[in-house]
């Protein structure tokens, strides 16, 4: 003969959960059978006391959950007494807050200076490696136009030495250029050339096609 083994359980949730596997009910049908919220079987089953109600709407709740299962009401209703006094006494975990102290203040004074001295060593690095930059307002990219004269104009960086088609053009001290190139028909080649200090270049081309 087989003989069938009890198998104890720790918690009050455990024995819920036990009692309602064996009847073959889910969480769901029970609180709807019951008509009680699913989110209180759902804490009666995981422990989660604190989200439960008062005592006297939890255990009137819970009396119910027992009855369903053919659990002893008394023996259940005492153990979730003391299992939630047991919680209450526990004291709540807390998320960690970040608290501002002298050091750590100081420590963060430290990395933001050190951030700056190196975004300040940074840019001059880039400075003195990067070609300058040159900004095309005037005219657009292969243009067509019946015109004989075009007007090109644009920035760039105000120390540079800057040519149209090797002529050389001034530059503003906010680094605007501007000026007015002869054009042939058929097609024009422009190009916008500006060296720095350094020699390093950088040019831009535009096509203008002129139309008659």
């Amino acid at each position: 003969m087989f003989k069938t083994k009890e198998i104890e359980t720790n918690t009050l949730g455990d024995l819920l959960k036990s009692a309602r596997k064996a009847a073959r009910l889910a969480l769901w049908q029970a609180a709807k059978k019951i008509n009680i919220p699913l989110k209180c079987l759902t804490c009666f089953e995981t422990g989660d006391y604190r989200k439960l109600p008062a005592n006297v709407y939890a255990i009137a709740y819970l009396k119910k959950y027992a009855q369903i299962l053919d659990l002893d009401v008394d023996r259940v209703v005492e153990q979730f007494k003391a299992e939630r006094s047991a919680v209450a006494k526990t004291p709540e975990k807390r998320s960690a807050r970040f608290i501002v102290t002298p050091k750590r203040l100081s420590l963060v004074l430290t990395l933001v200076a050190i951030s700056l001295v190196f975004g300040y060593f940074w840019h001059q690095l880039s400075y003195l490696i990067s070609p300058p930059a040159i900004k095309i307002t005037q005219p657009a990219s292969d243009l067509t136009t019946s015109e004989e004269f075009l007007k090109v104009s644009g920035y760039t960086e105000a120390d540079v030495y800057l040519m149209i088609n090797g002529k050389e053009i001034y530059v503003n001290e906010k680094g605007h250029f501007e000026d007015t190139v002869d054009l042939g028909i058929g097609l024009n080649i422009l190009n916008i050339e500006a060296k720095d200090r350094l020699g390093k270049t950088s040019t831009v081309t535009r096509r203008v096609m002129v139309i008659k």
